[in-house]
């Protein structure tokens, strides 16, 4: 996408953290913007907060484990301002625990909002993107357990591999169909957001790479260099592997 002004997006997890960090970034970059969240009174709030400085923004309660509210979200989208260009994936929760011992309701819990989430986002917006029949972009928010597995993290670590995943195999669809529509997959480190006070980069410069992926159709987007030794081992360790097949 060349130019974001007037182009519509949604974006999941709205009310705070990474999700509002973006929309903010949206917002001065001219765009208009569904925000999109399960914490409807904090949404609210911050919808009309940046309604009253001169945004144009809506607000819709969503619970992303239901693809009904899902596509409510993004036929909500269309109605208001006529199409929908961008989606932001990006809702997100986490757990504790080492994979053996947490309950299979705290498995369901994460993977229900991390993975399905994202899911049903492809699933409910993306239809509507290509239906605009202009450039477009989906955004799916991931970590760097996407590409580096964190102990007693299993459920998230898993969602997020998944989320990777995911955006690999829309990029490649879109592309058959020969759809003017990008796909990014985002990998923060150790973000300061109400999910994770102790991080240490800010949730505005993930969303200033999110802008940025949209923008130069970055198909993988690490905001910062937390593990990337760890990261890059991994990578390393799984090339290797493939020159110990046996024939």
């Amino acid at each position: 996408m060349k130019n974001l002004e007037g182009c519509v997006a949604l974006v999941t997890g709205a009310a705070s953290g990474i999700g509002l960090a973006t929309t903010e970034a949206f917002v001065a970059r001219g765009m208009r913007v569904v925000m999109a969240d399960v914490a409807e009174e904090l949404l609210t709030d911050e919808a009309t907060r940046l309604r009253e400085l001169g945004a144009e923004v809506l607000s819709i309660a969503t619970d992303v484990r239901d693809p009904e509210a899902v596509d409510r979200a993004g036929q909500f989208a269309t109605k208001h301002f006529g199409a929908l260009h961008v989606a932001v994936n990006n809702a997100g929760i986490v757990n504790r625990g080492y994979s053996w011992e947490l309950p299979l309701e705290e498995w369901h819990r994460v993977l229900d909002v991390n993975l399905w989430g994202s899911i049903h986002g492809v699933r409910s917006l993306v239809p509507h993107i290509i239906a605009s029949g202009a450039e477009g972009h989906v955004v799916n928010v991931a970590s760097m357990a996407a590409v580096l597995p964190v102990d007693r993290l299993g459920p998230y670590t898993v969602a997020k591999h998944g989320v990777l995943g995911l955006s690999d195999v829309l990029r490649a669809e879109l592309n058959s169909i020969g759809a003017p529509v990008g796909v990014s997959v985002v990998m923060p480190g150790k973000i300061r957001t109400r999910m994770n006070p102790i991080g240490s980069v800010e949730a505005s410069t993930v969303a200033a790479n999110i802008v940025d992926a949209i923008l130069h159709d970055r198909h993988y987007v690490f905001t910062d260099d937390h593990s990337a030794a760890a990261v890059e081992s991994r990578l390393q360790a799984i090339q290797a592997a493939r020159t110990d097949v046996q024939s």
